[in-house]
């Protein structure tokens, strides 16, 4: 027997009970409860021999296999683990087969496995990892998947992500996840951690070999016939851990009285020191072999021989006598790729380098690989933990597997690369440009220095078109921090001088962006207003024009006068089919519909949030989807569909990439749906939840979260507090010049709070100002308002009078909400009045009409002044479109669109099962069988 069989023979002695809790756990994943399984020991104790074995069960049931495994160079590699993992499956697919895989969301996985365009926008990072997740689902479609990860520890952060991605979404999926990983420092990765614990992975830790399987391992490999002696002895030296008892083995065996070993000689053969004894094995072969096996250790799994005899200056052919040689003493596994039999093995030759020549290896086997052609990722993965040398050409390498990984959705491995470029560093002309690379992939994954490097880069740019840039890039960044903005006004306004020869559009972002600065800031001496009219006459033809003709709007509307105006320019902005995509400053969206909802188009406005949130959805991309859905969410609330409106912004909410700044404003609009549809501890709890009861900060933002919380103070009948929130709100925007929407609602709100007080007289000089400022508006739901307002303060016919006012401007308003509150009050008033029969028509109105939004708490209230009146309310069951939760609604209603259950997963960022399961309960609730009946039956 060849040294060689000791070391191959995998140990699965006394595994039996392991392994049938393994094989439950595969037919429970292929019936579709897909889980995660942890496989958690020190090295040496059997996880990788175990997952070899499940792999091969898995096999033998059918499943679709893939497998990775974790090292120390693959952690520089991003989404090295994923490639493992799927790019051989895809690479040797026939065309037809890799098209099905790469259908629908899965196509935006591609840039993983591809060489794309690095200048692709939106939000990449999580675009793929939707992709990869519908890879996986679409893979799973035809047989149930096993994905297995030897040692997790030494994952690369994007594949990890993958990971946490995937886990979330298993409900449903015939998949199962096992991952080994061990108990040193590698394990505590705080990432990892974090994804053990989101996982919640079912544990199994390999027991230590028991005596009898000692026993029976030497009597199958050294003969030994009951020597329990013997046996106990083996047992102490290796602890029953199977890699070390093997290596015991091994040592004994290449003694000459292998079968008949004195016990007491054991323990001084006891493998304590692994990597000595390794290391001596390899010494032993020829002067050459440490030098061939450290070239193994640092080109990693992926090394060929010619590659290491490359790296080492040997002959290939004699370098393939080594690599035998080394596979008869149990240092590397037989055939290429050349691999260590055990991460062990590999980290005492690997630990054994030096730090100088370590690094230098490195280096040389990044050259070796750029010599071959190889993947930028791979060669990058190099030298990173080479030494800088001021080498240009390590510079370009490592910008060009930056552009690769922040193409394919992994930002932090970008960054990571091109912050080891700066430090080689780069030649003066290319450091701009370098510093925006860096910039960029910075902003993608939130890192603070992301302005730093933007400014920087702006600021050092020779080229003015670079420059621009770069400076567009820092305006976009920092568009919601308004003291940023203060600051970069003038590096706007020098950019755009200096640009303006050579690239229009540039410099017209560049003003686009010096207003924004000005909007957040309407305390400086020149003007937003001043500013924007310069723009009023431009031909809205490109996406930069159409961009500031979004500003005019704003100013238009600024002006207090016909809401008219601002509509017809900003309808007039949203012509460039850029404003639906990634393209221009973020405000675009935002003042195209805080002008469009001020005018009361919210068709309109719907319509292209709408065709925004599709684009979104196919990019993958949660920060631009949750902003989308989030002005959609305002839209839907203005109009009255309350429910649609609870749906996005829930939506936008739950969404991931947001920042706490706008987490917090999608918090409050929700809260202001929640509080019309009379769910005020919901809504309470949300606020108290979120840690957004306290003081808020003086950015503009900050407005409407106050304005919010009035209305919510104010509606469980905290007058006080609401009063404070409310007065606050509508001092901050008088200070804004009308820059900010909200003052018409914020008077509307504070007159009746006013009135709760004591504060007859100030309620009604504020009611009129809110009249005044709603005609001046010729804003029909500001008057109707205004009007409904007024008249709860007058009394007799007075009150009646302007409450019937407000009932007929609202008549044809498509501000639902606000025309059935009008009714109420009117109904309401002409029933104190004695006018019963006269007040059960718009109580009736105002019930249905409040049914119909979904305001629940102003239907009860109708219902109860109808009863009152003498009407009989009808009785509503708990079926119905009313009775459909926001995402029921949500998904039901993109199923009467046509959109499969797939594509209904894929655009709302669920799993399928979820999607199953709200379009049974909307079934159910509606009283229908089929999707063919949903759109009659959602129009109620």
């Amino acid at each position: 027997m060849t040294a060689e069989s000791f070391f191959r023979a995998p140990v699965l002695v006394d595994r039996i009970d392991e392994l049938s809790w393994l094989e439950s756990c595969l037919d429970e994943a292929g019936a579709g409860a897909g889980h995660v399984v942890l496989l958690e020991g020190p090295a040496g104790i059997g996880k990788t021999t175990v997952l070899d074995e499940l792999r091969r069960r898995a096999q033998v049931k059918g499943w679709d296999v893939r497998s990775a495994r974790g090292g120390e160079l693959e952690r520089g590699f991003g989404f090295g683990v994923v490639r493992q993992l799927l790019e051989a499956g895809l690479s040797r697919a026939e065309p037809r087969e890799r098209a099905r895989l790469l259908s629908g969301a899965a196509s935006l996985a591609e840039a993983v496995f591809t060489s794309v365009d690095p200048t692709a926008g939106g939000d990449i990072a999580f675009a793929t990892l939707h992709g990869l997740y519908w890879l996986v689902a679409n893979i799973a479609e035809r047989s149930p998947v096993l994905i297995t990860i030897d040692d997790l520890g030494w994952i690369d952060e994007p594949s990890l992500r993958f990971l946490r991605h995937l886990t979330l979404r298993l409900d449903g999926l015939p998949a199962l996840i096992a991952v080994t990983a061990g108990t040193g420092g590698e394990r505590h990765r705080r990432d990892v951690e974090e994804f053990l614990l989101e996982a919640r992975p079912s544990v199994l830790r390999p027991r230590p070999m028991s005596l009898p399987a000692v026993a029976t391992l030497l009597r199958d490999r050294l003969g030994a016939q009951d020597q329990p002696r013997l046996a106990r002895a083996c047992l102490a030296a290796s602890g029953g851990n199977p890699f070390l008892l093997t290596e015991l083995l091994g040592a004994l065996h290449r003694r000459d009285d292998a079968g008949a070993v004195d016990p007491s000689t054991v323990a001084r053969l006891a493998p304590r020191r692994v990597a000595a004894a390794v290391l001596a094995r390899v010494s032993r072969i020829d002067a050459a072999a440490p030098g061939f096996a450290r070239a193994v250790a640092v080109l990693g799994d992926s090394a060929r021989v010619e590659d290491c005899a490359r790296l080492v200056g040997l002959d290939p052919t004699a370098a393939g006598v080594l690599a035998d040689a080394l596979a008869a003493v149990a240092v590397l596994e037989r055939g290429e790729p050349l691999r260590f039999v055990h991460p062990v093995v590999r980290a005492a030759v690997y630990g054994d380098i030096p730090g100088t020549e370590r690094a230098a290896l490195h280096a040389r086997a990044a050259d070796v690989l750029a010599a071959q052609g190889a993947d930028p990722t791979a060669v990058a993965a190099h030298l990173l933990v080479s030494s800088p040398s001021g080498d240009q050409h390590v510079v370009t390498l490592l910008r060009e597997a930056a552009q690769r990984a922040a193409a394919a959705g992994a930002p932090d491995t970008a960054a990571t690369l091109l912050r080891r470029a700066l430090d080689e560093p780069p030649a003066a002309m290319d450091h701009p440009q370098l510093l925006f690379e860096l910039g960029t992939a910075e902003h993608e994954i939130g890192a603070r220095d992301a302005s730093l490097h933007l400014r920087l880069a702006g600021e050092t740019a020779v080229d003015p078109v670079d420059r621009a840039r770069a400076v567009i890039a820092l305006a976009w960044t920092t568009h919601a921090d308004p003291v940023c903005q203060r600051d970069q006004i003038a590096l706007y306004e020098r950019a755009a001088v200096d640009v303006g020869d050579h690239d229009r559009e540039l410099a017209l972002h560049l003003e686009a962006a010096k207003l924004g600065a000005l909007l957040a800031n309407p305390s400086l001496p020149t003007s937003f207003e001043a500013e924007a009219v310069r723009f009023g006459t431009l031909p809205a033809h490109s996406a930069a024009e159409c961009l500031l003709l979004s500003f005019v709007a704003r100013r238009a509307l600024a002006t207090g006068g016909p809401v008219a105006e601002a509509g017809d320019l900003a309808e007039q902005s949203a012509a460039h089919p850029a404003m639906t995509s990634h393209g221009g400053h973020p405000l675009w969206r935002t003042n195209i519909t805080i002008c469009l909802v001020a005018a009361e188009r919210y068709g309109i406005a719907e319509d292209l949030l709408t065709r925004a949130a599709r684009h979104a959805a196919r990019t993958g991309s949660p920060q631009w989807t949750a902003r989308v859905l989030w002005l959609r969410g305002l839209t839907r609330h203005r109009s009255g569909d309350l429910r649609g409106a609870e749906t996005d912004l829930r939506a936008a909410v739950d969404a991931q990439g947001l920042t706490p700044t706008h987490f917090q404003h999608t918090v409050f609009p929700l809260i202001d749906v929640l509080i019309d549809q009379g769910r005020l501890d919901e809504a309470a709890a949300l606020l108290t939840g979120n840690g957004l009861d306290g003081e808020f900060g003086p950015e503009p933002m900050a407005i409407s979260s106050r304005i919010a919380r009035g209305r919510l103070r104010a509606a469980r009948g905290e007058f006080a507090s609401a009063h404070n929130d409310l007065v606050d709100a509508l001092h901050r925007l008088t200070a804004t010049r009308g820059l900010l929407p909200g003052d018409h609602d914020t008077r509307i709100a504070l007159v009746p709070v006013l009135a709760a007080l004591g504060d007859d007289p100030g309620a009604r000089e504020l009611a009129d100002a809110a009249l005044a400022a709603a005609t001046a508006a010729q804003s029909r739901r500001a008057i109707g308002g205004a009007l409904r307002v007024s008249g709860l303060l007058r009394h007799g016919a007075e009150g009646l009078d302007l409450l019937h006012r407000a009932v007929e401007i609202l008549a044809d308003s498509p501000s639902l909400v606000w025309r059935a509150e009008a009714l109420l009050d009117y109904g309401s008033a002409l029933r104190r009045s004695g006018r019963t029969t006269v007040a059960r028509p718009p109580l009736r109105q105002a019930m249905e009409l409040a049914h119909r939004c979904g305001a629940a708490g102003l239907a009860e209230r109708a219902s109860g002044e109808l009863r009152a009146a003498g009407g009989r309310p009808r009785r509503r069951a708990g079926t119905g479109v009313a009775a459909l939760t926001s995402r029921e609604h949500r998904v039901a209603e993109l199923a009467a669109r046509g959109s499969s259950n797939k594509e209904i997963a894929q655009s709302l960022f669920v799993t399928l099962r979820t999607v199953e399961m709200h379009l049974s309960s909307a079934y159910l609730k509606l009283g229908i069988r089929s999707r063919n009946e949903l759109a009659v039956a959602l129009r109620g």
